[in-house]
């Protein structure tokens, strides 16, 4: 199955404005160690972020392991750990913060020109959640391969109705 996912189009937008706003732009990152399935380290000009991915939802690993949380969690490991090139971009429609003690920072994250976000859902490890725009990016595409998982029975999807 090839990627089916948005396209990697550059913009010269900032990646933050203000230092509190999304901008909507690009950022290359290292990658450097994944949480679970939606929430990695990268070294972002030389400082250790938690980045939460925008608008997914893997099983979480924490306090009680659910299935394919720890599947989740090495998919995203093992795609940015491979992966020649990880950029970061933030969403202008969205919020730069999530509402977490930690605030971490929300991004859509690329790997080699893929939209890991996309790729996880698609794959039927993350469900579409924690929307807090209609106007997000990448949104639409989102909602699409949610579909996809959920009719072709995949992963989290296993044994729903619809």
């Amino acid at each position: 199955m090839g990627y089916n996912g948005p396209k990697l189009l550059y913009n010269n937008k900032p990646f933050i404005k203000l230092l509190i706003k999304p901008g909507g732009g690009f950022k290359k990152v290292t990658y450097i160690d994944a949480i679970d399935g939606d929430t990695a380290y990268f070294l972002i000009d030389g400082k250790k972020e938690k980045v939460r991915f925008l608008v997914i939802d893997t099983p979480e690993l924490r306090p009680v392991m659910m299935p394919y949380s720890l599947s989740a969690k090495d998919y995203t490991n093992y795609i940015l750990s491979n992966a020649k090139e990880v950029y970061l971009q933030t969403d202008e429609n969205g919020d730069l913060f999530d509402d977490t003690p930690s605030e971490r920072l929300l991004a859509w994250v690329w790997a080699d020109g893929e939209l890991l976000n996309y790729n996880l859902v698609e794959l039927g490890y993350a469900t579409v959640k924690y929307i807090s725009s209609d106007n997000l990016m990448y949104l639409k595409e989102l909602y699409k391969a949610e579909e996809i998982a959920s009719q072709n029975d995949i992963r989290i999807h296993e044994g729903n109705e619809g």
